[in-house]
């Protein structure tokens, strides 16, 4: 009988107190599909954008770390940038109400660029990005499992909850699934993703193996009886042999797996994420925009603007027309069309008037 342990160390743990935070995960890895991950883009994301000429430097708040929490990538960082969903920018829309296509190539140039990086042709200061998103991770569907509830079928298998004990849940599963078991999470009844403390895991073979097995076993036995008496000598023989007198070995080998999960607290119901056996190939469309107060800061037509060849900072109305010439080492936008202008090491708040296209000192 194959037999195999996978211990994790279990800290000890003392009465549950729901009003303990050190109980609860408050950002557990999230395994979203790809309709959810465009929608926590929406929701939680942003653009940042710095108008230059010849280039627009734009990121999306996006980071690696963030991918791999959202989609549950169990990778390391070189590897999540290998699988994580790409960008590419397709409409460029501007303040002034009018869109173009971006026709985003990334140039050698370009190829140091971060992750959520680009730099892209803009004659004008841009507001949204309309982004092509390639998706080619392997995805990590979510399973609920809870007492009144413990089995669901995934592909030709099933997840089962065997037990749920306060703090400690059983599951089993084929072990040809087990490998892409990516991860089972805990969950208090407030529906508060709990603290896991160990798990452990083992495997055994199907009955109609250990049947056979226990058939087998005594006729090996008498195999090697026989080789020590010299009665069977040579190789060809021994198989002979136990081609003649071994039971058909059965065509159901499936091992099962079963694990222990131990948690902080007891559990309400657990969501079981199992890699799919191949990665996604789809292709998803999301329109990102400025952070709310920048966007605001936009609202009032006039835009930092960076001269490349210069490294040298102005302001550009929502045309990309210079109103303030980059004569500045760097302009920082402040709302209430005033700007905090730095000449040298040294910033000074400043209002722009735009109508003689100028700065005014705001200090006496």
């Amino acid at each position: 009988v194959e037999f195999s342990v996978k211990p994790t160390t279990v800290i000890p743990k003392g009465d549950f107190d729901a009003n303990d935070y050190r109980n609860f995960i408050d950002q557990p890895i999230k395994y979203l599909s790809e309709d959810e991950f465009i929608a926590t883009l929406k929701r939680d994301f942003f653009l940042v954008s710095k108008f230059g000429k010849p280039k627009t430097e734009v990121s999306i708040s996006l980071n690696l770390i963030n991918v791999k929490e959202l989609l549950g990538l169990d990778l390391s960082i070189d590897e999540v940038y290998e699988n994580a969903p790409k960008f590419t920018p397709i409409t460029l829309h501007f303040w002034d109400g009018t869109a173009t296509n971006a026709n985003y190539k990334a140039s050698p140039a370009d190829e140091e660029l971060e992750y959520n990086h680009f730099l892209i042709d803009a004659s004008k200061p841009i507001r949204n990005i309309d982004f092509d998103v390639a998706f080619k991770n392997y995805k990590s569907p979510g399973y609920r499992l809870d007492l009144s509830k413990p089995k669901v079928k995934v592909g030709n298998h099933w997840l089962e909850m065997k037990s749920n004990e306060p703090g400690e849940v059983k599951i089993n599963y084929p072990k040809a699934l087990a490998s892409n078991v990516a991860e089972v999470q805990g969950f208090y009844k407030n529906g508060r993703a709990l603290n896991k403390t160990g798990s452990t895991s083992y495997s055994i073979s199907s009955q109609a193996t250990v049947e056979w097995l226990k058939q087998a076993l005594p006729i090996y036995e008498k195999a090697l009886e026989e080789i020590d008496q010299g009665r069977i000598k040579a190789p060809h023989a021994v198989k002979a042999f136990l081609d003649v007198k071994l039971p058909k070995k059965p065509t159901d080998t499936t091992k099962t797996e079963f694990s222990k999960h131990f948690f902080s607290g007891p559990v309400a119901h657990v969501m079981i994420y199992v890699r799919d056996e191949k990665p996604t190939n789809t292709l998803k469309k999301v329109k990102l925009g400025l952070y709310k107060q920048w966007d605001e800061i936009g609202k009032e037509g006039y835009f930092v603007a960076v001269d490349e060849a210069k490294q040298l900072s102005g302001i550009v109305d929502a045309k990309g027309n210079w109103i303030i010439n980059p004569i500045y080492d760097k302009i920082e936008a402040m709302g209430e069309e005033k700007f905090n202008v730095r000449e040298g090491r040294i910033g000074t708040p400043k209002k722009l008037d735009a109508k003689n296209k100028k700065f005014i000192d705001l200090l006496p």
